[in-house]
């Protein structure tokens, strides 16, 4: 017997979780689902960085469900996209698979046909496709009960929607970026500047660095920091900059919250450089 896909969702709604993996389990009781419901709201680039991040870590068939949904009950198409790995990713077409189309994982695209593939007696609101769209369709994909060809009528991906990556700048002198995402729930900051770019300035673990932090034009951070490879190199309390796991530059404090220390918040247009002391 052919073993079910494993459906792994992601979402900003907050404490929706236990409905979601319910609508799966009203599908087939044998499905396993898990559910992260703490994405940032309403951020599309935050969602796509997460998928990013955690696709390889799954079997190759899993089932993956992103819904960070501004334009829910809108126009903008709900899809199912085939990874070339064997799995699918089930989200609006907002820019949520950028990265996958960078990454060249996707194949094939198909938009979820709702006359067939929704939450019976849900018609009647618009409002919550993850539950009554996404959920459900990614539960009769993962248990059998559809194939691909199932979800409704193929597109393009070519007509994807993506948005704009842009990654930081290094040199010798160090690197310049912006803050792309706090990771919550400890407070640290990452940033767009790629681990493999800032190997390539030379400067090394051990040593400090100078970071300034500006919005709008305005410097709200401007200090030596420890760059090195974990936060137990530093003194708790203490800043660092690092490696993080998603392959992108951190900056932290040991045992503490740098965007509450420093009023960082998630509303975007944060500059950081850095410079070799």
């Amino acid at each position: 017997m052919k073993q079910k896909a494993i459906i792994v969702q992601q979402n900003d709604f907050g404490g929706a979780g236990t409905v979601l993996i319910g609508v799966c389990k009203r599908v087939d009781p044998d499905l396993e689902s898990y559910v992260n419901s703490s994405l940032p709201k309403f951020n599309i680039e935050a969602a796509a960085a997460s998928l990013r991040s955690s696709i390889r870590y799954w079997p190759d068939n899993t089932v993956f469900v992103s819904v960070v949904d501004p334009g829910v009950g809108t126009d903008r198409k709900a899809s199912v996209a085939k990874l070339t790995t064997g799995g699918y990713i089930v989200t609006p077409d907002n820019g949520t698979l950028t990265l996958q189309m960078e990454d060249g994982l996707i194949s094939e695209i198909r938009e979820i046909d709702q006359n067939v593939n929704r939450l019976q007696n849900s018609g009647e609101s618009d409002i919550f496709h993850g539950r009554d769209v996404f959920a459900y369709c990614a539960a009769r994909l993962a248990a059998g009960i559809i194939d691909f060809e199932g979800v409704g009528p193929a597109y393009p991906i070519e007509e994807i929607v993506t948005f704009q990556k842009t990654y930081g700048a290094v040199n010798e002198n160090g690197a310049n970026g912006v803050i792309a995402e706090i990771m919550h729930p400890f407070g640290n900051l990452e940033t767009n500047i790629r681990v493999s770019d800032f190997e390539k300035s030379g400067i090394q673990e051990g040593t400090e660095v100078q970071i300034c932090l500006q919005k709008d034009g305005e410097v709200k951070f401007d200090q030596k920091v420890l760059y090195h490879k974990s936060f137990g190199y530093a003194q708790p309390g203490q800043e660092i900059f690092y490696n993080s796991c998603n392959g992108y530059m951190g900056l932290g404090l040991n045992k503490a919250s740098f965007a509450s220390q420093y009023g960082i918040d998630d509303s975007g247009d944060w500059t950081i450089s850095v410079r070799r002391i």
